[in-house]
């Protein structure tokens, strides 16, 4: 009885201490607010708060922002507080000088610092309490490995192909898509691209239409046309809604930001968000069994299923790990670099591995190795064998496997990527040596019959891959192509 009247003083004590704290915490956010001086409100911030989708990197331009945008607050009045297991929530009011006074909820850590403003996040309009519904599903189709949406553009009744790529902080069009679209430039800037940076024509305020939705005021950037597309974008999706790309359905499904409960059975994976763009942790085995843990951009733009940056493969010596099995020369909106690929033995995601992973390292270049924000991408080939979800309010990322998910990687053979189709046909997916004068006979999509003894399923085994492509060997190949067989040696 006593052991438990003293537990029961103690825990009161803490709890009166702790509303103490925070009571001292909010007269000096306070005043802080009255002076509208950020250096003292960052005292009271815990390291994850957050204004709207913003990330904590963030705070000081979106703090001063609302600083400069409202009136001089008058009074902060404090109301109820409720203490749960990790938070509590206490109301306030704030009043303005010669304005309405405007309720809010700031919500402390266990360690009595503020987690996040809700008046704060409604000014850039996110409402952390909403019900989360979906508010659009938008199809897309798979075209050159890539994600395409359409979409329509200012007034231009044409419709649009986008890569949906989440390696990109904005929008880009090439220039006759840009035109077509009534794209008026407004000034030049600074765009990153992998392998650097590069000076690019900006147009602001243009407006995106797509499904039932319609974003306004959207930056976009002008580049060279590359491929199929009109254009590419990303972070206008993810900063306004939580995304789900379902590749079982091939639709992309749209939710307003809120008290998001995920529906699946995959594990919350929290992703850096600083350079605006999303960054997970992942790991990355060498044959020599040298393990390297890196940051990478969760990026459906790039066509890989991994590509590790020149800085991060200097620093880790990777070239020396990796046995090259191609060499190619990488595209980023109009920059280039060069690299070299091979399979490693596996890389984990979040708890998933995958084996036999081709790998493409850039080159590392002395006199321009501070361009990257993160150690590489995590590419489409990969990402495609998860049903995503991108929660950017929470900097979660939800990776549930999918059809794709025990599918073979892709390899490379003789300068040719071949990868196994939905019904385990072996296909060649593109040609790496364009200077081959036989692969210039040779199409993508064509169908591989054989390559020396191995019939194109043998090769489903990795033990038989591993030893076609330790041979000294010639490779011949038995390739069916417009309904007739050829065949070549490389």
């Amino acid at each position: 009885m006593k052991k438990f009247l003293l537990s029961a003083i103690l825990l009161s004590g803490l709890a009166v201490c702790a509303q103490d704290n925070i009571q001292k915490s909010l007269e000096s956010f306070e005043k802080a607010f009255q002076n509208k001086n950020y250096n003292s409100m960052k005292e009271l911030l815990a390291p994850q708060f957050t204004v709207g989708v913003g990330d904590s990197s963030s705070n000081e331009f979106y703090l001063n922002g609302i600083f400069n945008a409202l009136p001089a607050l008058d009074s902060l009045q404090i109301g109820k507080s409720v203490a749960s297991k990790n938070e509590t929530r206490v109301a306030v009011h704030f009043f303005f000088k010669g304005k309405d006074k405007k309720a809010s909820e700031i919500v402390f850590t266990e360690a009595n610092k503020i987690l996040y403003v809700t008046y704060f996040d409604k000014l850039y309009g996110v409402d952390r309490n909403a019900e989360v519904k979906k508010v659009a599903s938008i199809p897309f189709e798979i075209l050159e490995g890539g994600i395409a949406i359409k979409i329509k553009l200012n007034k231009s009744d044409r419709e649009f192909i986008m890569l949906f790529d989440t390696g990109a902080d904005g929008m880009a069009l090439n220039p006759d898509s840009a035109y077509k679209a009534g794209v008026v430039v407004t000034k030049t800037k600074s765009a990153s691209v992998v392998g650097g940076s590069q000076k690019v024509q900006y147009s602001a305020d243009n407006t995106i239409y797509f499904g039932n939705q319609v974003l306004k005021n959207q930056g976009l950037v002008i580049f060279p046309k590359h491929g199929i597309y009109d254009g590419l974008f990303g972070a206008n999706l993810l900063r306004n809604f939580i995304t789900s790309v379902n590749f079982d359905t091939m639709t992309i499904d749209l939710y307003n930001f809120g008290n998001f409960n995920y529906w699946g059975k995959a594990k919350p994976f929290v992703f850096d968000y600083k350079t605006g763009l999303p960054v997970v942790k992942m790991k990355l085995t060498f044959e020599d069994k040298k393990s390297v843990e890196g940051n990478f951009t969760f990026d459906t733009g790039a066509g890989y299923d991994l590509i590790t940056y020149g800085p991060f493969n200097h620093k880790h010596d990777l070239q020396a790990s990796l046995k090259t099995e191609y060499t190619s020369t990488n595209h980023s909106l109009g920059h280039q670099t060069q690299i070299i690929g091979g399979a490693i033995p596996n890389v984990a995601i979040n708890g998933n591995n995958f084996s036999n992973v081709t790998v493409a390292l850039q080159e590392y270049q002395e006199n321009n190795k501070n361009w990257a924000s993160a150690d590489g991408s995590l590419g489409i080939e990969l990402i495609k064998r998860f049903n995503f979800t991108i929660d950017l309010l929470h900097k979660t990322v939800y990776l549930e496997p999918n059809k794709n998910f025990k599918k073979p990687s892709s390899f490379y053979l003789s300068g040719i990527e071949l990868d196994f189709d939905d019904q385990n046909n072996l296909i060649i997916k593109k040609i790496v040596n364009s200077d081959n004068e036989d692969l210039k006979r040779v199409k993508t999509g064509a169908k591989v019959i054989q390559i020396n003894d191995f019939e194109a399923h043998d090769l489903l085994k990795p033990e038989n891959l591993k030893k076609l492509k330790e041979s000294n060997e010639a490779k011949d190949f038995i390739i069916e192509q417009d309904d007739q067989s050829m065949q070549i040696s490389l």
